[in-house]
């Protein structure tokens, strides 16, 4: 197998660099502002390198980190090859803006964290169940998910801005979202189904519905508001007044009644938000 160790690289404005095997930072590796490096093989970022993309990375095999402390920077993160691409190593990859559009999908082994606009070309991204995560920063954004293309798997969320987690089973995207937060927090979610012990319910509850349920975590800061949701055409619902649909949470080994007020039809889609 061919190895490329780069070390002091400078890509400049305009710039393409192409590398077909796998391609090594051993150095300081930048890409700068209207520079392109495309790699066709593996990508590894050693320890003790120094990696600043502020232009375009494209990987079209799998990404290795080990950079401690790495930096966003101010560019893009393209991960689109054409077979499974697996995100590694013993650090935290940042990037600033990403691009993922591998049909394929995308497997996080490794926790990788977006600052900018997060674009979803194609693919599911599944996270491991060590956990990792897919990383949102405080302002960071999503846009182009749906069923094909969302996180199954866990999603973390930095900072005091409203949000919605892109998460799904792989099949389905079910999106719940935070609100009201009363200080810079993080959270994180994910999606099950189907819910579990659902005859432990602590009064006024009756039932909860059994085919589908977010965990989401407090990981530090203060209170958010918390919205699910429901789609009859994905996931049934209950056959329940409006008025009585509330927000319920396990504790205890119970599930208990964290308030509401839900809208919309049961037959069709609504939504509830739970008290702070």
């Amino acid at each position: 197998m061919k190895k490329f160790a780069l070390v002091g690289m400078l890509m400049s404005a305009l710039s393409v660099v192409m590398a077909q095997d796998t391609l090594q930072n051993t150095g300081n590796l930048t890409v700068h502002a209207g520079g392109t490096l495309n790699s066709f093989g593996c990508f590894i970022n050693n320890s003790g390198s120094l990696l600043a993309n502020g232009g375009d990375l494209y990987l079209k095999r799998d990404l290795v980190n080990h950079e401690a402390g790495m930096n966003a920077g101010s560019g893009t993160l393209y991960l689109n090859g054409s077979s499974l691409q697996t995100i590694s190593g013993t650090q935290v990859f940042k990037t600033y803006h990403l691009n993922s559009g591998n049909a394929a999908g995308l497997l996080l082994n490794n926790e990788l964290s977006v600052s900018g606009t997060h674009t979803f070309s194609a693919g599911l991204i599944t996270t491991s169940a060590t956990p990792n995560y897919l990383v949102y920063e405080d302002g960071a954004l999503y846009a182009g998910d749906n069923d094909t293309r969302h996180v199954n798997g866990w999603v973390q969320k930095n900072g005091d801005d409203d949000f919605s987690f892109p998460v799904g089973d792989g099949i389905y995207e079910r999106k719940a979202a935070l609100s009201s937060l009363s200080v810079s927090s993080g959270f994180t979610c994910h999606y099950y189904k189907p819910t579990f012990n659902v005859f432990n319910l602590m009064s006024p509850l009756v039932q909860v519905k059994e085919n589908e349920y977010w965990q989401i975590n407090k990981l530090s800061g203060g209170t958010a508001r918390i919205t699910l949701n429901w789609d009859h055409s994905r996931v049934p619902m209950n056959h329940v007044l409006i008025s009585e649909i509330l927000v319920g949470y396990y504790t205890a080994a119970k599930w208990t009644s964290l308030g509401g007020t839900a809208s919309g039809n049961v037959l069709t889609t609504g939504q509830v938000s739970s008290s702070p």
